[in-house]
């Protein structure tokens, strides 16, 4: 098994999409460019959609894998009290300056998602975008958010799809042709020397989450790279489109506590 210490390494001197942001990390700028990317993949409106941010005006939220705070400041900004927790310092450096930029209120926290620093039933709706599949023991994760939840309380999350084009299509022809396994490309994802990737079916995911109410699992997220294709060719694109709510590379639940 993954050392802890090992992803919390790399996720500390490579913070979430930094590489791909050409502005000092923490700089407005940054996080300007940031929410222009995210926003290519999960437009706001669909985020909206996901999160359900204003029904829980009022509520504690919790983020984690907290990141540089793009979720967590959405959630403040329609009157939740909200939480992040992340492994690493530079993400919670990140969330607190993202906050102090937009004169939002909250509460952060270095933790590991497999231990909680919090009480049990502390929470309304706990949130994880794209983090659990980066933890060693991504199953006792989840059992520390059920912990923390409040009876009925919302849990949002996202993992990447084994179902996906991206996993059933690029990633196995390029296992073919360079030699590497499929674990190594799961983990080059999110950079070459990431320690911990990991894919969930819809059965798996079902699976994670059987101490929950699941009330949706569906995927999004289609590029023409996931068909190994360079170009850009609409039949294709269209098809993908199509199937993307089973065959997108992000892999999304939402439940509730039983």
């Amino acid at each position: 098994m993954v050392d802890i210490q090992d992803v919390k390494d790399y996720w500390n001197n490579n913070p979430v999409a930094a590489a791909a942001v050409p502005y000092a990390l923490g700089s407005s700028e940054y996080f300007e460019y940031y929410n222009e990317l995210r926003e290519q993949n999960e437009s706001i409106e669909f985020s909206y959609r996901l999160h359900e941010y204003e029904k829980f005006k009022g509520k504690k939220v919790l983020d984690v894998g907290c990141g540089n705070g793009y979720v967590l400041s959405k959630f403040a900004q329609e009157g939740a009290e909200v939480f992040g927790v992340d492994i690493t310092e530079a993400a919670i450096d990140l969330c607190e300056k993202r906050f102090s930029y937009l004169n939002l209120t909250g509460q952060f926290k270095v933790a590991n998602a497999e231990s909680l620093p919090f009480e049990e039933n502390s929470f309304d709706c706990v949130t994880s975008m794209g983090v659990l599949h980066h933890t060693p023991n991504t199953t006792l994760a989840v059992a520390e958010i059920h912990r923390v939840l409040k009876p009925g309380g919302r849990f949002i999350i996202m993992l990447y799809n084994r179902d996906s084009f991206a996993y059933e299509v690029r990633m196995k022809k390029e296992a073919k042709s360079s030699g590497k396994s499929m674990q190594q490309l799961i983990n080059e994802v999110d950079g070459s020397e990431n320690p911990l990737g990991d894919v969930y079916s819809k059965d798996e995911m079902k699976e994670l989450l059987s101490d929950f109410n699941v009330s949706e699992i569906f995927a999004g997220l289609v590029r023409m790279q996931d068909m190994n294709r360079n170009k850009y060719n609409p039949f294709i694109y269209r098809y993908m489109k199509l199937r993307e709510r089973k065959k997108g590379w992000f892999l999304y639940a939402k439940a509730n506590k039983k």
